[in-house]
């Protein structure tokens, strides 16, 4: 592992049209909102958050499935961004993406040996012999047997259709793989084995990944470092460690508090935080901090003014106006 960052991502914001009838002044959706983090190269970063934080919306645009409005993502010194034509294709053999469905993200027409294949056909000039052999490869990497790659989708079960789908993102030798909620579809006990085969995978092919979840047990388990996202902003980011040990944001304990204990299976973590309310209206977001109206501790000035990231050591940032106070000190964080 290395502290060089393979991915930067510097102030990006992705924004949908909001359709209105007459013709008055067009409006947007911010759903990612000046976003900013690193992974860096052969580690992983999850980015977590409830559903509608904008943490696959992020990952999407990284991955040029979705335009950005404004930023800049970097993948070693080249803007993914800024790609067009010949120069994108080249960039996406070196970003892949595992979804969220192995259900519907395999078609049903193809035998799998040929799902596999089909980023190469793609993405890259090798020869029938050179693909034949990837394939083959990747099948026994992710604990297929070959006489399986005549089968299709159907005859396959969600753990090793999702295997087929990491297969399929291997096939170009990608240096960052996008994990959206790549386990959540799948039983317990299926979720380990993925889970665990997406680390040997890693320390052996060299991958860095990108981990979208909402499942912080998950995270836990797989993530060196962790962005939590709200309403298109994240909110803190920090090592794994910092996060689960010292959480210096209101959002961020009150999902941890949620989080069973290990030594206490059944029980939470720590003294249940529920948060009350609903999020904004993201068509019409309020002044200041986008939680101030479901926080336990805001005051006042939350709702006036925007708190900025504050730094909490050299790993550890939180855009909160109580970092380090002891107002934080009221949220679950007692055994």
């Amino acid at each position: 592992m290395t502290d060089t960052p393979l991915l930067s991502v510097e102030n990006l914001s992705v924004r949908f049209e909001i359709k209105r009838g007459g013709w008055g002044k067009k409006s947007y959706l911010y759903a990612v909102d000046d976003v900013s983090f690193q992974v860096p190269k052969g580690q992983t970063l999850g980015i977590v958050g409830e559903s509608g934080s904008g943490k696959t919306t992020a990952a999407l645009a990284v991955a040029r499935l979705v335009p950005a409005h404004q930023g800049v993502a970097r993948l070693g010194e080249d803007d993914i961004l800024s790609k067009e034509g010949e120069d994108l294709r080249r960039m996406r053999r070196r970003v892949q993406f595992i979804f969220q469905d192995p259900y519907s993200s395999l078609n049903p027409r193809k035998r799998v040996a040929d799902i596999v294949r089909e980023p190469l056909d793609s993405l890259s000039d090798k020869s029938e012999a050179e693909k034949k052999k990837i394939v083959d490869d990747l099948f026994e990497a992710v604990g297929l047997r070959p006489e399986q790659q005549r089968l299709f989708p159907h005859q396959f079960s969600g753990g090793q259709r999702q295997r087929i789908g990491i297969a399929r993102a291997l096939a170009t030798q990608p240096e960052l793989i996008i994990c959206d909620e790549a386990v959540s579809a799948l039983d317990v006990a299926v979720q380990a084995q993925i889970l665990n085969l997406l680390r040997r995978l890693q320390a052996q092919f060299g991958l860095t990944y990108l981990f979208i979840s909402h499942d912080l047990g998950v995270v836990q388990h797989m993530c060196d470092s962790i962005a939590v996202m709200y309403m298109g902003k994240i909110v803190e980011q920090a090592d794994r460690l910092s996060l689960f040990n010292n959480p210096q944001h209101p959002y961020t304990r009150a999902l941890l508090s949620a989080v069973p204990r290990v030594d206490h299976p059944g029980q939470p973590s720590r003294n249940r935080v529920l948060i009350p309310g609903d999020p904004p209206d993201p068509n019409n977001l309020p002044p200041g901090c986008r939680f101030a109206s479901r926080c336990p501790i805001a005051k006042p000035d939350c709702s006036q003014r925007e708190p900025l990231p504050q730094s909490i050591g050299t790993t550890h940032s939180a855009a909160c106006h109580y970092v380090g106070t002891d107002a934080l000190d009221a949220i679950g964080m007692a055994d």
